[in-house]
């Protein structure tokens, strides 16, 4: 039970404690009332003061390959040095259970090797029954290119030097001189890259052939200067790694027509430029990466116009229903074709939304969608098909920086050189091949007739 003492002690407290939160009421009255007196008194910020953004929610870090979770991985070593430790170096004792407690690699390079220089004699008789001099016989094909002094480690080294490493003339001629001790004229180098060339044209030809018959083939064209003169080079590319290129004076669709062949029966992707509207044969797809590029560029010229930003976000959302539908399993053909209607009506619904709108910006971009609404969901009914052309883009791309490294070149065999060397490199380096090798195992292989 509770005494009269330890009741009264609790009253008393109790009182205290009252007392204290009346007063802790009265003086958070009093802060509040003069919180919001300043509150009053407050001038806005000047203008030069960001406003407080919201802090963004943390995200979530993407985890790295397994592969990537360990450390480098050593190479296979050529030689092994040994360090032996068999006293402690401390008190001179024999040490026991020695075994290897680290390893170290460094990797170097040897010397660079001079050419060697190999001197065939050939012995000469004269035969006094037949009365005439005789010469012992050589054969010299899979060592030398033609009749050439250079073999063909030299002439593939070349080969690869120019085509893939993309270096000048005269740094081939000071590669080899720095580094193998072989003084070459420029006329030599040039010579031997064309009878590479010439001995790769039967590959080449195989190749222009074999994109032909694929299901899915890029196209492109860039411009390639020719003496001075203005010309362009063309481009086929496969997904299966061809590449084949021809130069041409014209970028008339004639050529894009001939560089196909008759018998074309696949699906062509390309960008929107006019020489392939009249392509033959199958297909056509049409790139959205460069109209999604101009619908960017339309927006950004006009940022107030609300009914170019919403026009550019309709067809932009198209794009974003074309690419969730890449990435789902499709099922059947049948499950595609509402869906390509559904887009269509979609597409020819927001170019004919402007495509009478002479003054309007949107016009250029309604026409396209307009008159290439067939072309552009082709992507979406074959599943083969990407919607973008970013395999010729990017197979194009070495031959834009050769060219601007060089300039073009100065004639039409050296233009049909340029071209052979790489159409060979870049479909072995696409496949997977070493451009080093298998322009060395070409050379090879016997001179094909013609």
């Amino acid at each position: 039970m509770v005494t009269e003492a330890a009741y009264a002690a609790l009253a008393a407290e109790n009182a205290v404690l009252r007392h204290d939160l009346a007063v802790a009421r009265d003086d958070l009255t009093t802060a509040l009332q003069r919180i919001a007196a300043l509150e009053a008194k407050k001038t806005p910020p000047p203008s030069f003061v960001k406003a407080n953004r919201p802090m963004r929610e943390p995200t979530v870090r993407r985890r790295r390959a397994p592969a990537q979770n360990r450390a480098r991985q050593r190479e296979q070593p050529t030689d092994t040095q040994r360090h032996h430790l068999r006293l402690c170096p401390d008190c001179g004792s024999r040490l026991g259970g020695v075994h290897v407690g680290r390893r170290r690699q460094v990797v170097d390079v040897p010397p660079p090797v001079a050419v060697v220089v190999t001197e065939h004699q050939m012995e000469k008789g004269w035969c006094a029954g037949c009365r005439k001099w005789h010469e012992a016989s050589l054969d010299l094909s899979g060592i030398v290119v033609g009749q050439r002094r250079l073999g063909i480690r030299v002439a593939a080294l070349v080969a690869h030097l120019r085509t893939v490493l993309r270096l000048p003339i005269r740094s081939i001629q000071r590669y080899l001189a720095d580094l193998h001790g072989l003084r070459v004229s420029v006329g030599e180098i040039v010579g031997l890259l064309q009878q590479v060339a010439a001995h790769g044209a039967t590959a080449v030809t195989q190749i222009r052939d074999q994109a032909r018959r694929r299901p899915v083939v890029h196209a492109d064209e860039t411009s390639w200067r020719e003496a001075g003169r203005n010309g362009y080079a063309w481009l086929l590319a496969t997904p299966e790694g061809e590449r084949y290129v021809e130069r041409h004076q014209s970028r008339a669709g004639a050529v894009a027509n001939a560089l196909l062949g008759e018998d074309f029966t696949g699906v062509l992707v390309t960008d929107f430029y006019a020489g392939y509207n009249d392509t033959p044969g199958g297909q056509h797809q049409r790139c959205w990466v460069h109209l999604l590029r101009d619908l960017h560029a339309l927006g950004e010229a006009h940022p107030t116009h609300d009914e170019t930003q919403t026009w550019v976000a309709q067809v932009k959302a198209v794009f974003a229903c074309i690419q969730s539908s890449l990435q789902s399993p499709r099922t059947s053909d049948e499950r595609a074709l509402p869906l390509v209607e559904r887009l269509h009506r979609e597409l020819r619904t927001l170019g004919a939304q402007f495509v009478q709108a002479r003054d309007h910006p949107c016009r250029p971009l309604a026409w396209r969608l307009w008159h290439f609404q067939h072309e552009l969901l082709t992507c979406v009914s074959d599943p083969r098909v990407p919607p973008d052309n970013n395999a010729a883009e990017r197979a194009i791309r070495p031959l834009v920086i050769a060219r601007k490294i060089s300039g073009g070149t100065r004639s039409a065999r050296g233009s049909q050189t340029q071209m052979c060397l790489y159409s060979l490199a870049a479909t072995w380096l696409v496949q997977g091949h070493a451009p080093l090798d298998e322009f060395r195992r070409l050379l090879q292989t016997p001179f094909p007739q013609v």
